[in-house]
């Protein structure tokens, strides 16, 4: 292999600010969520005969996530090294940049990630000897990397890429590339960086992209909006090559922005699941809509265990104003569809949406109980306060009135809540009225039991059905 790549994802702030410092068990750090995107590229370099090696150092502390990176260079002698930006490690990675092109100046250094499509002007103002890789990566950076081989370089040549152009005195980006229509040409994505511990938990995507334009959410604006689905054998051959490959994998989690949408192609995966009787639990989230109970039967026979929805508010106006699509009849309905089911649901919920009051709040508690009472939903949801990300029309929004600007991204400071309309000890208050009315362990305090009083019923229901299912699975 004559190219040489070390892709590097850095430290969430979290760690940089200390505030997780020495907290995380190896085995917390191995239930998380790891990164699809840097094992796609990875895998997908590769397999074009580019020597690739991966450092994930999200929950690595900088000092020694800098030694980690000095000895893969010093063993790698890589020609590109490529970093995944995120707003919740953009801190870090700005250390990285710097310190790297200082001490590694002949080094291409190359960014991307879902920020650094969104801010890329920014970046490359702050960083000019850096090359932006805008959306999807994999076919760009192989590009990029074979034309930085060449002896007269002309980037302007590779589709997908901002960066900085003397001739202009600024910022210039090539046409934008073509997203990948066919997921099913890509080589799976090899986990194996994520599989030396104790990790039993495998993370799959069958899809890419989301038609959904959720006020609070940020996807690739690159793929306006087009999702793109991977067919159900390719996608069952991916479950099938993890759970040979990794025989200690227990559940398969789909993280698919959309994988309900279309209801017929999850039953065709189930249908491949259960006739190649591929033996472990899945997980996968989903929307409230469109969810057919002949669907939820095949999920089931699957051994699907738990679906995780998006419900984010309880009153109809909220979720309105932030384009989510559903209503509360519509959770009512589809929670009805999920009653008879043995698969336990979860649902996540956001605190402090544009227009949330003390009485949506309330409002939302209430219906959260409504919904509890055709089927118990526990303890282990989600319940986030709204967080501010660059993309998004929430942070449009926050600008309009004032509690940010562009500049704040390159400060130092970690992600903000949206803190435009109440003051982060409010938002903390709504959660605590959330949790009282609706998590169970809460009802040790007597604020929390007088809200769940009516509710103990089909708590002790939901308790005793998880300690029959526990006992048959010994």
């Amino acid at each position: 292999m004559k190219n040489k790549v070390l892709l590097i994802s850095t430290c969430f702030e979290d760690v940089v600010k200390g505030n997780i410092s020495g907290k995380i068990k190896s085995e917390d750090i191995e239930r998380t969520t790891y990164p699809s995107g840097l094992i796609y590229l990875t895998s997908y370099l590769k397999s074009k005969d580019i020597e690739t090696k991966a450092l994930y150092l999200n929950y690595v502390e900088y000092e020694e996530g800098l030694d980690k990176i000095n000895k893969e260079i010093k063993k790698l002698s890589p020609i590109l090294i490529g970093l995944q930006l995120l707003s919740a490690n953009r801190v870090s990675s700005y250390k990285v940049i710097e310190y790297l092109h200082q001490k590694y100046p002949k080094i291409k250094i190359v960014i991307g990630g879902i920020h650094s499509t969104i801010m890329y002007k920014q970046l490359i103002k702050k960083y000019p000897f850096l090359i932006i890789v805008l959306g999807e990566g994999e076919i760009t950076l192989e590009e990029l990397i074979n034309e930085l081989n060449k002896s007269k370089v002309n980037l302007k040549k590779i589709d997908g890429i901002a960066f900085w152009e003397d001739k202009l005195n600024d910022v210039g980006r090539t046409k934008p590339r073509e997203v990948i229509k066919n997921l099913d040409t890509l080589p799976f994505p090899n986990p194996e960086l994520f599989f030396k511990g104790k990790r039993t938990s495998a993370c799959i995507l069958t899809s890419r992209g989301c038609p959904f334009n959720c006020s609070f959410c940020v996807l690739n604006p690159e793929a306006k909006r087009m999702v793109r689905f991977r067919s159900p054998k390719n996608v069952v051959d991916e479950m099938e090559y993890l759970v040979n490959n990794f025989p200690q994998i227990t559940e398969i989690c789909i993280h698919d922005d959309s994988f309900f949408i279309d209801n017929e192609r999850v039953i065709k995966i189930c249908d491949e699941i259960i006739r190649r009787k591929i033996k472990t639990k899945f997980l996968c989230s989903g929307r409230i809509k469109p969810v057919s109970s002949k669907m939820i039967k095949k999920l089931e026979e699957a051994n699907f265990r738990i679906v995780m929805l998006g419900i984010e508010s309880g009153n109809n106006e909220i979720l309105k104003r932030c384009h989510k699509g559903i209503n509360q009849e519509d959770m009512i309905n589809t929670f009805k569809l999920f009653a008879k089911s043995k698969i336990t649901l979860k649902i996540f919920l956001i605190i402090g949406l544009p227009g949330e009051t003390k009485e949506t709040i309330k409002e939302t508690a209430k219906f959260i109980q409504r919904l509890q009472k055709i089927k118990y939903v526990s303890s282990g949801s989600s319940f986030n306060r709204l967080m501010v990300y660059p993309g998004t029309e929430v942070y449009e929004i926050a600008k309009s009135k004032g509690m940010i600007d562009d500049s704040f991204w390159l400060s130092d400071k970690e992600v903000p809540l949206y803190t435009a309309e109440h003051s982060a000890k409010k938002l903390n208050e709504f959660g605590d009225i959330l949790i009282n009315h609706i998590s169970y362990y809460k009802l040790k305090n007597l604020k929390g039991f007088k809200a769940q009083f009516e509710m103990i019923p089909y708590i002790l229901k939901y308790v005793l059905i998880k300690l029959e299912q526990k006992y048959l699975e010994k």
